[in-house]
This record gives C-alpha cells, structure tokens and sequence, in this order.
C-alpha cells in the first residue's frame, strides 16, 4: 500500500493530470460538436441510434486507460534512471510487490480519470445515459482490463527499450496506432477492410465498445465475446509485463 500511494503521487503532478483531462476532452466537446452536423447518427448495438457526439464522447471516456497505461511505463524508466528501483529494493520490497504497486496505481488513476472524464462529460452524455446493474458491470470490465492491457504494454516497453527518450517516442507512436485503428472515432465496421483487420487485434476497439454497450444499454451477443479477447489480451499482455520485468538487472 505505500507504494501504491508512493506512485500515485509520483504520477499525479499538474503536466500529466492537464494531459489526461483535456485531451479526452478536447475530443468530446471540439471535434464531437464540430462534427456533429457533418457526420450522420449511428446504429450502437442493440439498433439503438445516437448523434455523433455521443458516440464520440463515450469513446474518449475510454483513452484515459491508454494515459494511465503510459504513466505505468514511464514511472518503471523514471525510477531505473534515478536509481530509485535499486534502492525499493534494498528495502522491505519484493520484484512482485513493485510490479503490482505499479499496476494498483495505474488502474486507480485510469479509472478515477475515467470517471472524472465522464462527469466532465456529463452534460454531453447524459440525456442517453441508460444505467443498469449489467451495464455498470461492463464498464467496470472494460475499464479495468483496458487499465490492465495498457498498463502491462507500457510496462514491458519501458524494459525493452533503453533510454527514456525512446521510450516516450515509440510509446506516443503506439498510443497513436491504437487510438487511429480503434472504434473511438468511428465504428470499426465502416472502416477499410484494411483497419477492419488491425481494429480486430486492437484492445482499445473492444475497450471502447463493451464501454458503449454499457453505457448506452445497447448489449448484443458480440459484447461477451469482445470481453473474452479483451480479458485474453489482458492477461496475455500481463504475463509479457511480468517475464519482462524479472529480466531486469539490478
């Protein structure tokens, strides 16, 4: 628990709490509403029909896991250069209790950005706002296993790669790759046969929907199975995290 609330701190400084909330909002209330006239309605799950606004609102709501995933990844490189993860080390702290602190810290941070997100959003999301014990369930679903994919994908990308520098490049390059492959801005259906194909491998895209689903009570049968692979990839992706991790040399 210290150092849950130890990386909590660490990573609650005004540059990234701007970056996180902004961001996803920038999306919901400038592009949402700015195009909210050019694009036509859309059919979410069950046939129910919502403006663009909407359907891009809910999505951004979701980016906030990507955010909080990145923060996991740079907390593991900050504290490698400052020599900070020898010295956890040497004191009362295990490998496991490190990597499992990063991951407590990240989901509390994704998910309360989540929720602050949303109630930013509120006033957007609101008027279609159908809550239900199984919606609410799989929005908890959807934002705890896209915590767990991103955070576990920072992590082991952090290990990998040698300096700070690059791993802020090729991060920031992968958050783009799965923001623009994704259903957050559009339904991966109307897609290219060619993103159709990447939005399929994409945990953002299943993160996003089941968060729709939920939301807007539009749940189909697809919905069970897109939180199968979404927790598949979890696991999987946190497996990598974990054997990467203990590759470390102290």
């Amino acid at each position: 628990m210290r150092l849950v609330y130890r990386n909590i701190r660490a990573n609650l400084d005004r540059a990234s709490l701007f970056f996180e909330l902004i961001f996803p909002l920038f999306f919901i209330f400038v592009q949402g509403f700015g195009l909210n006239g050019i694009v036509p309605p859309f059919n979410v799950g069950n046939g129910r029909v919502i403006s663009y606004s909407l359907f891009l609102a809910a999505g951004a709501v979701t980016l906030t896991v990507i955010n909080g995933g990145t923060n996991a990844g740079t907390q593991l490189w900050f504290d490698r250069k400052n020599g900070m993860f020898e010295q956890l080390l040497m004191g009362p702290f295990t490998r496991a209790q490190y990597i499992l602190s990063i991951i407590f810290a990240t989901l509390i941070i994704g998910v309360a950005g989540s929720l602050l997100v949303f109630g930013f959003a509120f006033p957007v999301l609101g008027a279609s706002f159908a809550p239900t014990w199984e919606g609410a369930l799989l929005i908890a679903g959807a934002l705890f296993l896209g915590t767990i994919f991103f955070g576990a994908f920072a992590i082991a990308l952090s290990v990998v790669l040698k300096s700070s520098e690059t791993f802020q490049i090729v991060s920031t390059f992968a958050f783009f790759i799965f923001l623009f492959t994704s259903s957050v801005f559009f339904p991966a259906s109307a897609a290219p046969s060619a993103i159709q194909a990447a939005s399929l491998a994409n945990p953002l895209t299943y993160t996003t929907d089941i968060f729709r689903a939920g939301l807007f009570n539009a749940v189909t049968p697809t919905v069970s199975l897109e939180l199968g692979v979404l927790a598949i990839e979890a696991v999987a992706m946190f497996v990598i995290a974990v054997f990467a991790f203990h590759r470390i040399r102290v």
